[in-house]
């Protein structure tokens, strides 16, 4: 087998692949013996066929199935050769059409992932977040979790900052009554809602009033008829609700699975939540800020179109899926540069893998899926449910080679210490980055 490799582009590889036609040909012999052994044929018993006979009745069939399975065994023969890293699936441009002893000769490209120097990590300057989770962070949290369980009360009064308000209004917009008929009943808390007409409206009113105000609604409002736009409405006050914040007690502690009822027992069990969310939180941390110095290192870096479509596609169906409708294809051009950022990103990560032959901990991996499941009264059906599904074990996976990356470049990098408070590294493992 001879092979010629011509450099199409940065990342695209055009391989002319020629197989000899004696090679060819004892393949498609082979097959035809083997058919020969079982194949009924009039006049003939099984395994007396003659190879003419066989050649006649089964020759084209046989010949098209040789020439596909020859061409995808070479090719890949002819990329594990010349040492190449495909991105994607070769595609080979077309079938020939051999004749009598001609050799076979396709002609075949790939995307291949780019080729690195050796990364240097010696002169990356991270800062390391030195945190603890304070007594102080316990008691937000509480009152965090207060608020989630917090209940809507009625009050007979006009509105104030954060009360909840239930109004039912008809608009009219072009002529036209939205809704077309009965009225459209609506929840908002004021001082959150972004409906700011609306809510200077209703703080003068008392529940069970009616007025008819001018209302400007928001971008984005869930009616299309009246997203941004100004529409005279007929609007009516039906509750005003106050937040009532529910005390600590037993039965409020009891209520996130704490039997004793005690609140120290609370406080352990948020700590602990809290120490995980801060571990999570200062990986992300330190990852992102590797991979804003790496990229800065390799800010030319091209990588494989086919991967960034891949993931543009991914993230399209995902954003889609959240807002529960149909993916519309048609807006790829807009994650495409998110995307080539997540792509760069996770080759430059799994690059310092490969070059310093990190390999997948599995103990680590076994950690990983056992903390989560921990968080469940079913836990070991869980951790049972994360090997059996491919997908699932496979992000898991990815997450911890991604934290030994992580502790391999701590070992190897300027490190130096940053006191910062339990929030800031939340927060900043939290801000949104391109693509991310």
């Amino acid at each position: 087998m001879q092979v010629t490799v011509e450099k199409a582009s940065a990342l695209q590889r055009r391989l002319t692949v020629q197989v000899p036609a004696e090679e060819v040909q004892q393949k498609i012999d082979a097959r035809l013996r083997e058919i020969g052994k079982t194949a009924r044929l009039k006049g003939f018993r099984p395994g007396r066929i003659p190879m003419k006979v066989l050649q006649q009745r089964y020759g084209p069939s046989v010949r098209h199935e040789i020439l596909t399975q020859t061409m995808q065994s070479s090719l890949f023969e002819a990329i594990e050769r010349e040492a190449l890293r495909p991105a994607a699936s070769p595609v080979i441009e077309s079938v020939p059409e051999i004749q009598g002893q001609q050799d076979l000769e396709f002609v075949a490209t790939v995307e291949v992932y780019p080729e690195l120097e050796k990364i240097d990590v010696s002169t990356l300057e991270i800062k390391q977040p030195d945190t603890e989770v304070g007594s102080s962070d316990v008691d937000d949290m509480l009152e965090t979790l207060r608020e989630q369980r917090a209940n809507w009360v009625a009050a007979d009064r006009t509105p104030v900052k954060g009360d909840q308000v239930v109004v039912e209004y008809t608009a009219e917009v072009d002529g036209q009554k939205v809704p077309e008929s009965g009225r459209q009943r609506l929840s908002v808390v004021i001082g959150q809602s972004g409906f700011d007409s609306l809510e200077n409206a209703v703080t003068k009113m008392n529940a069970g009033d009616e007025t008819s105000v001018q209302l400007d609604f928001p971008d984005g409002y869930g009616d299309q008829q009246l997203s941004g736009r100004k529409a005279q409405t007929e609007l009516g006050l039906v509750q005003v609700q106050e937040r009532q914040i529910p005390e600590v007690d037993e039965d409020f502690i009891k209520s996130f699975g704490v039997e004793s009822g005690a609140l120290d027992d609370l406080r352990t069990e948020v700590r602990g939540n809290l120490e995980r969310e801060l571990k999570a939180a200062s990986t992300t941390y330190l990852k992102n800020q590797i991979l804003d110095a790496l990229l800065k290192q390799h800010a030319d870096l091209e990588v494989p179109e086919g991967i960034v479509h891949d993931e543009a596609l991914s993230l399209l169906k995902r954003d889609a899926q959240r807002r529960g409708e149909e993916a519309d294809e048609s807006r790829m051009s807009e994650y495409l540069e998110p995307s080539r950022h997540r792509v760069r990103c996770g080759l430059l990560m799994g690059e310092l893998a490969r070059q310093n032959s990190i390999m997948i901990d599995g103990a680590r991996v076994r950690q990983a899926i056992e903390t989560v499941a921990d968080t469940y009264e079913q836990s070991r059906e869980v951790v049972q449910m994360y090997y059996n599904n491919p997908e699932l074990l496979k992000s898991v996976e990815n997450a911890v080679l991604e934290e030994q990356v992580v502790d391999w470049v701590l070992e190897h990098a300027k490190v130096s210490s940053s006191t910062m408070a339990f929030k800031d590294v939340i927060n900043a493992a939290a801000q949104v980055r391109p693509g991310v």
